[in-house]
């Protein structure tokens, strides 16, 4: 059988076992917001049509560039029936404390880094703040939020230029991932949805084999190290690496770790 067809009738039998177990949720109020990213769309409007099918309370709201890149149309089109736009007036503590889950499909490097400020100057940052300081679970696609990944490659055809502007780009993920965000790529985002919707569990840790391969200190500089993809890309598949407890992994890095068989050891 031609593969790209197995692949086809694989991705077919997964989303009817992701929209099966979504629907056997009870019901949950879910607040989606989208900013101007294009990477996390496809699975977005997936995500909306699941829930919509499924009964939970959706409730969608769209930047202005979301707007003009996503288009109001095609959420409709994908099952939204609430949709707020940005220049309605929200009771936003209101909307904040009625809801269950706050999802973000379409998180940009500017958001990203106007969220890991804690800027409340939008209805967007207050939204997924306020969330996060009411408690409430906040999961996002990170892939086009990343400089070392798809956020990185919308200005450039390589993630090599300006090192210290792809770090500190980088560093709002982490600060993210301190605050709370569970930050995902974007194939594993309907898996933690379903996962927030049935336990409201963080995802678990990245859970690496131990292989006996060369054992690696990574040291730091007096700063919290923040590994990245690229950074991992260097070591030998099956390679141990002991860190400092303070040192932190880009999603994409946790997965290039997983991947690449690397045993992750955070010691004082």
């Amino acid at each position: 059988m031609d593969q790209a067809l197995i692949e086809e009738v694989v991705a077919k039998v997964v989303a009817l076992v992701q929209a099966k177990m979504i629907a056997a949720v009870p019901p949950r109020r879910v607040l989606m917001l989208f900013s101007g990213a294009s990477t996390g769309y496809v699975v977005g409007m997936d995500t909306i049509k699941m829930l919509s099918q499924a009964r939970h309370k959706l409730t969608v709201f769209m930047t202005a560039s979301a707007m003009h890149v996503i288009g109001e149309p095609n959420v409709r089109k994908a099952g939204a029936a609430e949709i707020i736009g940005p220049q309605e007036w929200v009771n936003t503590p209101g909307l904040v404390r009625e809801t269950d889950l706050v999802l973000v499909p379409t998180l940009s490097m500017n958001t990203a880094a106007r969220l890991a400020l804690g800027l409340m100057d939008s209805l967007f940052s207050t939204l997924v703040l306020g969330a996060l300081l009411a408690n409430k679970p906040v999961v996002a696609v990170c892939d086009g939020a990343d400089p070392y990944g798809n956020g990185g490659l919308v200005f450039s055809d390589n993630n090599e230029g300006v090192p210290a502007l792809r770090q500190r780009l980088s560093g709002n993920l982490s600060t993210l991932i301190d605050y709370g965000v569970h930050l995902v790529a974007e194939e594993k985002f309907i898996s933690t949805v379903i996962q927030q919707l049935q336990t409201g569990d963080e995802p678990k840790p990245v859970v690496t084999a131990v292989s006996p391969q060369p054992v690696l200190r990574v040291g730091g500089n007096g700063r919290a190290p923040i590994l990245t993809a690229a950074d991992l890309s260097t070591y030998q598949p099956g390679t141990t690496l002991h860190l400092p407890t303070s040192a932190r992994l880009t999603p994409l890095a946790q997965d290039s770790a997983r991947t690449r068989n690397l045993t992750l050891i955070f010691e004082n």
